[in-house]
This record gives structure tokens, C-alpha cells and sequence, in this order.
């Protein structure tokens, strides 16, 4: 499965998730999700996880 959604960081440096992207993956208010970048220096990505804690 693939979404896809945009999202632009404010002046903050503060990211919103779609709200569409976090109903598919679950995510609820207040919760910890783990963001790794993964991937060669042109091709990096960045992923997100749900977590229930930082263990």
C-alpha cells in the first residue's frame, strides 16, 4: 500500500501529518512515533513509526 500526502515544515520546524495518513497508520493524539532517515545522500527518506514507547 502506498499513500502519499505533502506537508510543508512552518517556521518552527514543526511537520503536520495529514490527517488521512494518520488515521491509516493509527497514530492519536499525544502519541510517540520514531522518525529515521534511511537511504544514500540523494535518495534519503524519511520514515515514520507509531510507538508505544522509546524502548
Amino acid at each position: 500500500m502506498l499513500l502519499r500526502a505533502f506537508a510543508r515544515v512552518d517556521a518552527g520546524g514543526k511537520l503536520s501529518i495529514p490527517n488521512h495518513i494518520r488515521r491509516q497508520i493509527g497514530l492519536k493524539a499525544g502519541q510517540l512515533v520514531e522518525l529515521k532517515v534511511v537511504g544514500a545522500s540523494k535518495n534519503k527518506q524519511l520514515l515514520l513509526s507509531a510507538r508505544e514507547s522509546a524502548r
